[in-house]
């Protein structure tokens, strides 16, 4: 078919090809253009695609944009909204046209956006992941003008991602492939040659002539190309003017011209259901994620490609040889003078040029004034880039100093920056706080919310002269409402080596010490005062309070009651719950010792009481409590079915209480096939010892606790994020860790974007390369929740194919389960998903770490409460 179409149809005369104006045309010889973009729930570039149609160099009244949206999530919908609404606010002409259904697809949005068209005589297409240059129209348009024969001229396309995969890769090449080679061949022999879908320009004349996009088919881009070309139009392929493009990556290269020239639209809705799934993820739902390429370069040059307010470093020596390279403005000889330094603040620095020869200077300032302050750019983004990364102002000396640059300013000039930084950084998390607040009503669909907090610490241990506690959601998104920091100590209160000066301080400072009370009880104070200022706050009571069965927290909120009249209720964090079982088989390891039981046989070793199987015990009863919680009774049986699977033997099995979907014994039952039952069985004599630590736990009354019992594994996440820009091991002022909590928050709550809003606010504007890292960091975030959410998936189907057996059916099935329905949010944490995998991003912790010490106690290595599966540390067995 393809040959039919490109060598038999008959040939016509060889179109030229313009891409320069005529001449510069009065505003109204500029053609109406109009500018489509269809697309469907593509919320990763919906937005870039918008501002690039909209930064079209092209009159404003000569340009019209349609948003043909066939989206159906909200949350899209939204965001789509939200862009239009934007640039509408700048004069740009722009629409949205929704469809009450997807009839004819991409074709049916196409002629819904047609029946729409003013009488404007082009229309450009894009796809929702093209980038068009700002001259697209400028070098498409003079075809047009010049030749009223043509009904379209097509683009070649670019990738923005080739590099990504083996996969983007390919397609790389195969596209450039028929763009070079079949289209661009097929032009200069004056062949038919189609429209690809998008990355072009019509003549609207032709499409109604030739009777508009087809619904019926699935190739409507070539059907329309061949009815244009059988109805005396030519085109124009213009491989000069190319169009950027962001290659799917989950989408499969195509494999003939037909496929290739295939609408996008069936490439889009299978990736949509991939997304879907990915959207119910915590860290997805709160973060968008965002292609480096939305960022704008803020060049005043057209044809500069580097950020005008990015800076750049250089060698003085390169400064002082390309000084040489130029002609004094005093005396017009070759420059030949010295370079010094007139002025140092911190980083910014100002540079004086003297000629030799006449004595001029020339001065140059390194960093711009902030408006309305005294401070250089440079300085501020110096000082938050150093809390981000937690070195703060002895790391930023020395960090400078191994680039040979010159040293931050003075450290109490330093904390002088902190203490106003603080102020800037409180709001925007008081802000992010409240937005929170207001979902989480929406979320419970009432006032009266279900809350977890727990307390942290700045350094180690009960001595800890500063410390914390935050309350977050129980949603499936959590999200900090609210914080209190404690601090024993002022960093400024304690400077006493000259009186008089302190005399004159201490009467306009603003103290930090707010607690004088010890540091263990910190945990339980914040919380009670948070609680208290919840209605004043924002009108909502915390009326179920998610907290660790060991903590003091819930004891004092039922002795001072900050609600009359309103009881509050506890729930059991399972985690913690679960933490019992270990420490109660340890007890029984340590009670018996080296004492023989009845099988002449230590407790310990190989096969029986070994550290890791009590680990795995644990695991085990971890991962019941969290399927079965919400029954009472089933909780019960598929606790004690943990004891009786490993108590079974071949001759006497006791499988009452197993669930058919991992007992191997159940399924050789139903399939009449033998079993044995030696692989996973304990010996009877080390499981009658332990059997009162069952009796303890799983008996009704215990296990009535942790019915409907949720986690705290928000918090502890929300913690690390905190000691990632405030360690543990390093003690820090009050205000530093202040800092650190409010950077957490907004992170946490928001993503790692919403920190551009702090260097806007700091130094009125946001930063090309600040945008990037940012954007680089959230998507990291991104990735490692959805790599995550695939591994979990890519388990449990690969433990369903293997039929696996024993009691690994219910302890390596904990992999695949989500704490408490994912209220936790690993990704908030930026976990490493493997060992021998290093992720370019700095908040890597451990795995599956919801370990954190959430008393602040140093933890070692036989304390964590969780086995995992990809520790390479050897488990010594005892003997």
């Amino acid at each position: 078919m393809e040959l039919i179409f490109r060598f038999c149809l008959p040939a016509k005369v060889h179109p030229t090809l313009y891409d320069v104006l005529p001449s510069p045309p009065n505003l109204l010889d500029f053609p109406i253009v109009v500018v489509q973009l269809p697309m469907m729930n593509e919320i990763e570039c919906c937005v870039s695609v918008i501002e690039h149609a909209c930064n079209l160099d092209w009159p404003k009244t000569r340009l019209r944009i349609q948003v043909l949206d066939d989206s159906t999530e909200e949350r899209v919908m939204a965001l789509i909204d939200q862009c239009v609404d934007k640039w509408r606010k700048n004069d740009i002409q722009i629409d949205i046209y929704r469809r009450p259904d997807r009839k004819g697809f991409k074709a049916g949005n196409l002629n819904n956006g047609m029946s729409y068209l003013p009488n404007s005589a082009f229309v450009a297409i894009f796809d929702v992941d093209f980038l068009p240059a700002p001259d697209f129209l400028l070098r498409t348009m003079p075809t047009f003008i010049q030749d009223p024969f043509v009904a379209f001229v097509q683009t070649r396309w670019t990738f923005t991602n080739p590099k990504e995969s083996l996969l983007t890769r390919m397609q790389e090449i195969w596209f450039n492939w028929h763009h070079k080679c079949q289209q661009e061949g097929s032009y200069r022999a004056s062949l038919y040659f189609g429209f690809n879908g998008a990355g072009g320009v019509w003549r609207v004349s032709t499409i109604r002539q030739c009777g508009g996009w087809d619904t019926d088919l699935i190739t409507e881009d070539m059907d329309l190309s061949l009815r244009a070309h059988l109805n005396g139009w030519h085109s124009v392929c213009s491989t000069r003017q190319v169009s950027k493009r962001l290659i799917q990556h989950k989408q499969i290269a195509a494999t003939s011209l037909q496929s290739s020239t295939i609408s996008t639209t069936q490439a889009a809705t299978s990736s949509t259901i991939t997304g879907s799934t990915l959207l119910s993820l915590p860290s997805q739902q709160k973060i968008t994620r965002q292609s480096k390429m939305n960022i704008t370069l803020t060049s005043s040059q057209f044809d500069s490609n580097i950020p005008m307010d990015g800076y750049t470093i250089i060698q003085n020596q390169m400064l002082h040889s390309l000084m040489c390279k130029t002609n004094c403005e005093g005396c017009g000889k070759r420059w030949n003078g010295t370079l010094n330094i007139n002025k140092r603040e911190g980083l910014f620095l100002i540079l004086s040029f003297q000629c030799s020869t006449c004595q001029n200077i020339i001065t140059v300032e390194t960093s711009p004034k902030i408006v309305a302050s005294d401070r250089r750019d440079i300085n501020v983004r110096a000082q938050i880039g150093g809390h981000l990364c937690g070195i703060r102002h002895a790391g930023l000396v020395k960090m400078t100093g191994a680039l040979n640059l010159p040293s931050l300013v003075q450290d109490a000039i330093y904390s002088k920056w902190d203490r106003n930084l603080l102020q800037v950084v409180k709001t925007f998390s008081e802000r992010s706080m409240k937005k929170a607040a207001e979902e989480t009503i929406a979320a419970q669909n009432g006032t009266d919310l279900i809350v977890s907090g727990d307390g942290f610490w700045q350094t180690r241990g009960f001595q800890s002269r500063h410390g914390a506690a935050a309350i977050l959601s129980c949603n499936t998104v959590p999200k900090v409402l609210d914080l209190e920091i404690c601090n024993k100590t002022c960093a400024l209160s304690i400077k006493k080596s000259d009186p008089a000066k302190y005399d004159s301080i201490i009467k306009s400072h603003q103290c930090e010490k707010n607690y004088d009370k010890s540091s263990g009880t910190m945990e339980s104070a914040a919380i009670l005062k948070m609680f208290k200022r919840s209605v004043s706050k924002y009108g909502v009571y915390y009326t179920k309070y998610v907290g660790d069965g060991d903590s003091k927290t819930f004891p004092v909120l039922s002795k001072i009651v900050p609600y009359p009249g309103k009881v509050i209720e506890k729930i059991e964090d399972l985690n913690h719950f679960s933490k019992r079982m270990k420490r109660g088989l340890e007890t029984i390891k340590r009670e018996h010792g080296r004492k023989k039981l009845s099988d002449g046989k230590t407790i310990g070793g190989k096969n029986r009481l070994s550290g890791r199987n009590i680990i795995r015990l644990q695991m085990t009863f971890a991962s019941t409590i969290r399927k079965c919680k919400h029954d009472l009774n089933l909780l019960f049986e598929r606790s004690w079915a943990i004891f009786w699977h490993k108590y079974s033997t071949n001759n006497d099995p006791h499988h009452d209480y197993c669930s058919i979907d991992w007992c191997g014994y159940l399924k050789s039952v139903r399939d009449g096939t033998s079993y044995d039952h030696t692989s996973h069985a304990m010996p009877r004599p080390v499981l009658d010892a332990i059997k009162p630590v069952f009796e303890s736990l799983c008996s009704r009354e215990s296990l009535a606790r942790v019915v409907n019992a949720s986690s705290q594994n928000a918090n502890e996440s929300f913690h690390s994020l905190v000691w990632l820009m405030s360690p543990k091991h390093k003690a820090s002022s009050g205000t530093t860790f202040e800092i650190a909590c409010c950077l957490a928050i907004i992170i946490f709550n928001e993503g790692y974007f919403a920190i551009g809003d702090v260097f806007n606010a700091m130094c009125g504007y946001r930063g090309y390369y600040t945008d990037q890292a940012m954007i680089h960091s959230d998507n990291s975030r991104l990735h490692t929740e959805s790599k995550e959410n695939n591994r979990k998936k890519t388990g449990h189907v690969l433990l369903q194919n293997n039929g696996k057996e024993e009691d690994s059916g219910i302890i390596d099935d904990i992999d695949q389960t989500n704490d408490d329905d994912d209220d936790g949010d690993p990704t908030d944490k930026a976990t490493s998903e493997d060992h021998d995998e290093t992720s370019d991003s700095d908040e890597q912790i451990t795995d599956n770490d919801h370990r954190t010490s959430s008393d602040d106690e140093s933890l070692d290595d036989d304390d964590y409460g969780y086995y995992n599966s990809k520790d390479k540390r050897r488990w010594v067995e005892e003997e």
